[in-house]
């Protein structure tokens, strides 16, 4: 390997980060804070999430606060086609000497490893690293969630702290766009753009490279483009799938079907009636992969009468709109893309995320629990009104009597904000727009 072909790579990343342009998003606030521990920082999340302009941003935040010299910093994205040879943990620490010998000094390094997984051995590499240089912290990325499981094993275990993440929510979505809303005024001096935009986001999603694209029809073509690259690379290839359409048909099934109840035995049913001869098991590893890329998110069913969770009937949430109204429509979805914008919302505050429903099917759409006690239970709707009130508000009486304890919010996009007496319960109803946005009653 020719060192006069690397080093101007290895320098080539290292002004990448002294680009900060963008937004600042709360997970960057929560990975600065990470920085300077021991710990090695594992980044995850969905392909195109934002998840290397992360990491930019964070380094140029230290080099700013001069807590890093650019020096001791070595930054590669293995997606560079100029990195295409470094496929194994040897090559990978010829390069690592490389920076240490020939370009960095003394003190505080840092190396950075984006799409680690695409790198043979990386774990073991790593680990050699993380115990010989007691001075060198380091960084790595991936979109792919076996990071954190079984590639990982015994070599890291112990010696790590993760941070996933998911494309723009809807504040960071108006940010982008220059409106930055904090207070009740604020929202409702820009009240008529942030609803137009709010259409735009349920139909399109908050994929950071999206938001500069104008028109429809080339946003539907990037969003194919990311999913084609998710099913070709991160799962028929890293999985060695047998059956490509199979995995297509999955891909698409689910994220028409947000927030829908089924179990796979239903899945295996749907894929058998489209022609497929496959086995429940097939299904089941392949439903699997499509987790681990982190296109799709499961949550369970939980009884707190019986206090067990119930895994085999489960809903399924997109990673981002946009794909759920690629594949089902915007119109036909919009329901459906109410209630993934809230799921992805819920998802962010790291508590436990069930779904309850009694046997003669009522069912909270959301709860949120702390310490396995429920504390907030959600409804999601369009609107509210006497042709459905009693649909929507009798769940929070009827569903579980333990759910009488927690605080019982109904969303939808209706503009009156009110507290709502149903059968001797209070329900207060939001606005989902503002929720989404922490604007307070």
């Amino acid at each position: 390997m020719d060192r006069m072909t690397y080093l101007p790579v290895i320098f080539e990343w290292q002004k990448v980060l002294l680009e900060n342009g963008g937004i600042v998003r709360s997970y960057q606030k929560e990975l600065y804070s990470m920085m300077g521990s021991k710990p090695i920082k594992i980044v995850t999340g969905f392909r195109r999430s934002g998840k290397s302009f992360l990491i930019q941003k964070t380094m140029a935040q230290m080099l700013e606060e001069k807590r890093i010299a650019l020096k001791n910093i070595l930054y590669l994205n293995f997606e560079d086609f100029k990195l295409v040879e470094i496929n194994n943990a040897d090559k990978l620490d010829w390069i690592f000497q490389l920076f240490m010998n020939e370009i960095a000094t003394e003190g505080h390094r840092i190396i950075i490893f984006d799409e680690i997984q695409l790198i043979q051995g990386w774990d073991k590499f790593v680990r050699t690293v993380y115990e010989r240089y007691r001075d060198v912290e380091i960084i790595l990325t991936g979109s792919n969630s076996e990071l954190l499981s079984s590639e990982i094993g015994s070599n890291l275990a112990g010696r790590f702290i993760s941070l996933e993440i998911l494309p723009f929510d809807f504040k960071e979505f108006l940010m982008i766009r220059g409106i930055d809303i904090k207070t009740q005024r604020e929202y409702l001096e820009h009240e008529k753009e942030v609803e137009g935009l709010f259409g735009e986001y349920l139909q399109f999603g908050g994929l950071p490279e999206l938001i500069s694209i104008q028109t429809g029809s080339a946003k539907q073509s990037y969003l194919q483009g990311v999913i084609s690259k998710v099913v070709l690379d991160d799962m028929i290839q890293r999985f060695h799938i047998r059956y490509p359409s199979i995995i297509d048909q999955l891909v698409k099934y689910f994220f028409i079907g947000t927030g829908n109840i089924t179990n796979i035995k239903k899945v295996t049913s749907y894929l058998k009636a489209s022609g497929y001869e496959i086995k429940y098991e097939t299904v089941v590893n392949y439903v699997e992969n499509i987790l681990k890329t982190f296109a799709l998110y499961s949550m369970e069913r939980f009884d707190y009468k019986q206090k067990r969770i119930f895994n085999t009937l489960k809903k399924f949430y997109s990673v981002d709109c946009g794909f759920s109204s690629l594949y089902g429509g915007y119109l036909p979805l919009y329901a459906k893309l109410l209630e993934n914008a809230v799921f992805l919302k819920l998802k962010r505050s790291n508590h436990p995320i069930f779904y309850v429903m009694n046997e003669s099917g009522k069912e909270i759409d959301f709860v949120t629990t702390d310490q396995g006690k429920p504390t907030m239970n959600y409804q999601v709707t369009v609107t509210l009104h006497e042709g459905n009130n009693h649909r929507e508000l009798s769940a929070f009486s009827s569903v579980d009597k333990y759910m009488i304890k927690g605080q019982h919010i109904l969303l939808a996009t209706d503009k009156k904000e009110e507290v709502v007496e149903y059968s001797g319960i209070q329900v207060i109803k939001r606005n989902i727009i503002r929720w989404l946005l922490d604007i307070t009653m």
